[in-house]
């Protein structure tokens, strides 16, 4: 699993979500064709449009053969589109990423 810290930022305007009733768990776009979700872990009660939050992401869908494709991708500091299926609800700047594999 992939496991990530991240600065977020929602984008729709007039939309916030709340982070207490339900996970969060938007898709993350790594690179055309490769989307994987994740849960969106923090103490913030809800995110407001437009702000920056500072979280930590559990990717749990990303598994060895996933990894492999994304990697060249991954990077400190990469920009990953947040998406509701095909639309665009905001931006994730991973800071620091770790991945352990199966055992």
């Amino acid at each position: 699993m992939l496991n990530a810290k991240a600065e977020i930022k929602f984008t729709l305007e007039g939309r916030n979500y709340s982070g207490t009733k339900h996970p969060l768990r938007p898709t993350f776009r790594f690179s055309e064709g490769l989307l994987f979700s994740g849960n969106i872990k923090s103490n913030n009660p809800e995110y407001l449009y437009n702000k920056k939050y500072i979280v930590d992401i559990e990717f749990f869908t990303i598994e060895d053969e996933g990894y492999t494709a994304i990697k060249p991708y991954l990077n400190e500091g990469v920009d990953l589109v947040m998406q509701e299926g095909s639309q665009i609800i905001g931006l994730a700047r991973l800071n620091s990423f770790t991945y352990k594999g199966k055992q």
